[in-house]
C-alpha cells in the first residue's frame, strides 16, 4: 500500500483519537408568532343561521284502527279546524253500533221483566241486581262503540297547512299511526342556536332590533319579535334554541324548513363583561379532540399546551371563555407542529 494511500486512513484515526465525530450544532429555535392577549368587550352585533319553523306541528292519528276510506287532502293542503282529514271505512263501526243497540234493548227489556217479577213476589232480588248489572254493561258497550264511530273520523284540530300525508288510501292502519302532519302557519317563526355563554348574558331587553332575511329575498330584512327561549339545551352542540316570531306580511313563499339568516343588535346600554377573544389560527386541538392553546413562557422561551373553553366564533376569531387571562402571550399560527414545552422564537406582534 502506498503512502498516499494511507493519508485518509491516518486521518481517520486521528479523529477517533482526539475524541470522536465533530459535535454537531443545535437545531434552531422555530420561530414563531406571538401575541399577547388582550382584554375587551363581547361584540354588539351577531349574526345566526335559523331555520322556520310553525308555531305547532302535530302529527294526526286515529284512536281506533281500520281501513281507510276517505283521505281528501294531499301535501301542501291548506285546511280549517274542523275540516275531515281522513275517515276510516264505518261499515264496521256502524255494524257494531247496531249489534250494541240490539243487545241493550235486550237487557232493557230483561231488566222490565225481572222488575215486574220483583214487584209482584215471584222473582228473587238477585235476579234483578243481575237483569241490572246486565243492562249497564250493555248501556257502556253502545257508548263504547258508538265513541269509536266518532273515533273514525279524522279533523283538522286547528286551521293550518297538511305537510305531510303520511299514508295511502285504502290502507289499514293502527290507533296512534300517524297518517298526516299538520302545520299551525298562522304565525311563522325562526329558531335560533344560541351558546351557553350568550343565553347567560343577554336578555329580550337587550336588543336593539333583529331581523330575518332570505337567500331568495336579498334585499328585504324581516323584522323578528322574541317568543321564547327553550331551556334545555341540544344534546350535541349544547346550545339553547331561541324562538322569534315573524311579522304576519311575510311573502307566502317563505315555508317551514327554509333557512333563514338572523342579524341582532345589542343596545350599546346593555353590560357587556369582559371577553378574551383570539385569533382562529391560535387555536389547536389536541389528541382528545380537546381546544388548546400555546401559551409562550419567556423564561423558559419556550410554548406550552394549555386546554381552553370556547365561546361563540365571529370573523375570524374565537372568544375564549376559561383558561387564558389578559397579559398572557400565545403563539398565533403554526400550531398544529407545537409540542409542549418546545423551545421558539417569538415574532412578537405578528
Amino acid at each position: 500500500m502506498t503512502l498516499r494511500a494511507l493519508l485518509p486512513l491516518a486521518a481517520s484515526l486521528l479523529v477517533v483519537a482526539c475524541g470522536g465525530e465533530p459535535e454537531t450544532q443545535d437545531r434552531p429555535a422555530r420561530p414563531v408568532p406571538i401575541q399577547t392577549v388582550e382584554a375587551g368587550g363581547l361584540q354588539r352585533s351577531y349574526e345566526f343561521v335559523g331555520r322556520v319553523e310553525a308555531r305547532r306541528a302535530v302529527d294526526l292519528s286515529f284512536q281506533v284502527g281500520g281501513q281507510l276510506g276517505q283521505l281528501p287532502v294531499n301535501d301542501g293542503t291548506d285546511v280549517a279546524e274542523g275540516d275531515l282529514i281522513a275517515q276510516l271505512d264505518l261499515e264496521e263501526f256502524r255494524r257494531a253500533e247496531r249489534e250494541a243497540n240490539v243487545q241493550v234493548q235486550q237487557a232493557r227489556a230483561d231488566l222490565d221483566r225481572q222488575q215486574t217479577l220483583f214487584d209482584r213476589g215471584i222473582a228473587a232480588a238477585a235476579a234483578l241486581e243481575a237483569a241490572q248489572t246486565q243492562y249497564d254493561l250493555r248501556a257502556v258497550e253502545l257508548e263504547t262503540v258508538r265513541q269509536n264511530l266518532q273515533r273514525a273520523t279524522l279533523r283538522a284540530p286547528f286551521d293550518g297547512l297538511i305537510s305531510r300525508v303520511l299514508v295511502e288510501n285504502y290502507t289499514v292502519v293502527a290507533p296512534g299511526q300517524p297518517v298526516a302532519r299538520i302545520q299551525d302557519v298562522g304565525e311563522l317563526r325562526v329558531s335560533i342556536p344560541l351558546s351557553e355563554d350568550l343565553v347567560a348574558t343577554f336578555n329580550a331587553d337587550d336588543l336593539i332590533s333583529v331581523e330575518a332575511s332570505f337567500n331568495f329575498l336579498p334585499d328585504r330584512r324581516f323584522p323578528l319579535e322574541p317568543r321564547e327561549l327553550v331551556s334545555e339545551p341540544d344534546s350535541a352542540s349544547q346550545t339553547y334554541r331561541a324562538i322569534l316570531a315573524l311579522p304576519d306580511n311575510i311573502p307566502a313563499n317563505v315555508l317551514p324548513g327554509m333557512t333563514a339568516t338572523v342579524y341582532a343588535e345589542i343596545s350599546p346600554n346593555a353590560a357587556l363583561p369582559t371577553a378574551v377573544t383570539i385569533p382562529m389560527t391560535a387555536l389547536g386541538y389536541d389528541a382528545a379532540g380537546l381546544p388548546v392553546v400555546y401559551v409562550f413562557e419567556e423564561d423558559a422561551n419556550a410554548v406550552y399546551r394549555r386546554i381552553v373553553e370556547l365561546g361563540e366564533f365571529t370573523e375570524g376569531h374565537v372568544r375564549i371563555t376559561d383558561g387564558l387571562e389578559p397579559g398572557e402571550r400565545i403563539a398565533t399560527a403554526g400550531v398544529s407542529a407545537l409540542q409542549d414545552g418546545m423551545v421558539v422564537r417569538p415574532l412578537e406582534g405578528e
